[in-house]
């Protein structure tokens, strides 16, 4: 009997943790590397800052094969549901905790026959060398904060954070807080700030379009628009696989489906109302389709807003003056005590070499990386390597996890890819420039989208994209985790057969087409 082939995954978070569940179902020896002391990533006590909740609707923060459905949950909640499921599924036991990858490299990156050489350091200062088959980075898109060096900030008598250092709403209490940055964790600080500092200022370059928990003039909730019919009036992702209909559709009307998203916008404008709009700060100074950040509002900010505890600046701190005065590149002077940097995520490889990182593609961009992997995941001409949970997406769990069976099926040589490199360097430019075209972002972050991800990865292993017995449930019933459930057996059959498995769809087409037949009888009988 052959052995096993060997698995290091770099990361305990959501998607490493689904990345091993999916890779030892397929029969892979896997060992996770993390440096925190508890699974989780984000969702840790180390990482979590206070009060961080998800954003996600109901039931679509989960994985295939443990429900939860919690709506908005707490971080304490989520991290239970990891743990639980790494116990569920023998992966915690396979987790070396307090371990940091200090090196992944071996000596010749194009050769697929030759292993990877891990080097880690405990954090009691123990080093080990191991030997992989395979190396599956899943560090997360949020582990190191970016704070900016601010002028003159030698000079400030109070502290200078990121929204990783509060740990407890007792920190803010009766100080003078600036938060920079307007994306979730921003909003979420000064959500908390709003309640129990003395002052609070919200500093922001631009409006974001922050989303209600209820839309459709508040009878619905935000949950729907997890469905896939709601995803049809966005613009076609290159590549995803559309039908021709479909793409015909949005060529020649692309207007209706632009006042369809208005329709959308507008009824979220109008359910905040001037309770949040009436400065006119935070209205969004972009449209909808063309979102650069997103973030389910968290409960109370326009109560707080309205009522005066959050106060938004449009701008950005120019220089500190002196102890506790803060210049606005407006002029304005605002006082504080602590300045909270909700300003985004670095994300950093330093394991690997700088002549490494630029070969498989992760180019250095103002010590941030830029990704440069076909379908997001993989380096092109460096086998046995894959990158997961780094495309960010209202369905980031869900996409890890279809993602996790497309890197087990490329390592088992289960996967067609482009016949040249050249080909697969074109899929990541078109990519890329979609993504800049649509979102002014260079990164894979795909916002409102989420579908067409899953559907891309779906299709690359010639998997039903229909996961419901019929067209009422799967375009308007919310996409949940559970839809892909049987992957594994499915890929399982096909490794097997060569052939998809069947799978019974009861479609809009034969639908219209039993209505005809049925009343064509009725004519002729009646």
């Amino acid at each position: 009997m052959s052995r096993s082939k060997t698995v290091a995954i770099i990361g305990a978070g959501a998607c490493g943790l689904v990345c091993a569940k999916v890779l030892l179902d397929d029969g892979f020896n896997v060992s996770l590397f993390d440096r925190q002391e508890e699974l989780g990533g984000i969702w840790s006590s180390k990482l979590a800052y206070a009060d961080l909740h998800s954003q996600q609707p109901g039931g679509t923060l989960e994985f295939s094969d443990l429900y939860d459905g919690v709506e908005f949950a707490s971080w304490q909640h989520i991290h239970e549901y990891l743990q639980k499921y790494a116990d569920l599924f023998h992966i915690t036991e396979r987790i070396q905790f307090q371990t940091r990858v200090i090196s992944v490299f071996k000596d010749d990156l194009k050769n697929d026959n030759i292993p990877w050489i891990i080097q880690t350091e405990t954090i009691h200062g123990k080093k080990e060398t191991y030997e992989f088959d395979f190396v599956i980075v899943a560090s997360g898109l949020y582990s190191e904060p970016y704070i900016p060096i601010y002028r003159g900030q030698s000079h400030f008598a109070g502290s200078i954070v990121s929204p990783f250092d509060i740990k407890s709403h007792k920190q803010l209490v009766n100080k003078r807080i600036i938060i920079v940055g307007g994306g979730k964790c921003a909003t979420d600080m000064a959500t908390l700030a709003g309640r129990y500092a003395r002052s609070c200022y919200l500093v922001f370059r631009k409006a974001h379009w922050m989303i209600p928990r209820r839309i459709m003039n508040g009878l619905l909730p935000v949950r729907i628009l997890c469905t896939r019919a709601l995803s049809i009036p966005f613009i076609p992702i290159p590549g995803a696989p559309y039908g021709s209909l479909f793409r015909f559709l949005h060529k020649q009307f692309p207007k209706i489906f632009t006042t369809m998203i208005d329709i959308l916008s507008n009824d979220m404008m109008s359910i905040h109302g001037p309770n949040l709009f009436n400065d006119k700060i935070f209205i969004p100074q972009y449209s909808f389709q063309n979102i650069e950040n997103i973030s389910i509002i968290p409960n109370d900010f326009i109560r707080l807003k309205h009522e005066g505890h959050i106060i938004g600046k449009l701008g950005t701190i120019d220089e500190i003056i002196d102890e506790t005065t803060i210049r606005l590149n407006s002029g304005e002077k605002l006082q504080a005590d602590m300045i909270i940097s909700a300003t985004g995520y670095i994300r950093r490889f330093h394991f690997f070499s700088e002549e490494h990182t630029q070969m498989m593609g992760l180019k250095t961009l103002n010590e941030d990386i830029t990704f440069n992997l076909y379908r997001r995941v993989i380096p092109v001409g460096i086998p046995n390597i894959a990158f997961i949970g780094f495309t960010g997406s209202l369905g980031l769990w869900m996409i890890a996890e279809v993602a996790s069976h497309w890197i087990s099926n490329y390592f088992l040589k289960r996967l067609k890819l482009p016949d040249s490199e050249e080909k697969m360097y074109e899929e990541i430019e078109t990519h890329h420039t979609f993504v800049k075209k649509i979102f002014n972002r260079s990164e894979y972050d795909y916002r409102y989208y989420w579908s067409a991800p899953l559907e891309i990865y779906l299709n690359d292993m010639g998997l039903t994209l229909h996961r419901t017995s019929n067209w009422i449930s799967e375009y308007f019933g919310i996409y949940r985790p559970e839809r892909l459930k049987d992957l594994h057996d499915e890929r399982k059959i096909i490794a097997e057969t060569g052939h998809k498995p069947r799978h019974f769809y009861f479609s809009f087409k034969l639908n219209v087409i039993l209505i005809v037949i049925l009343i064509f009888i009725y004519l002729i009988c009646f």
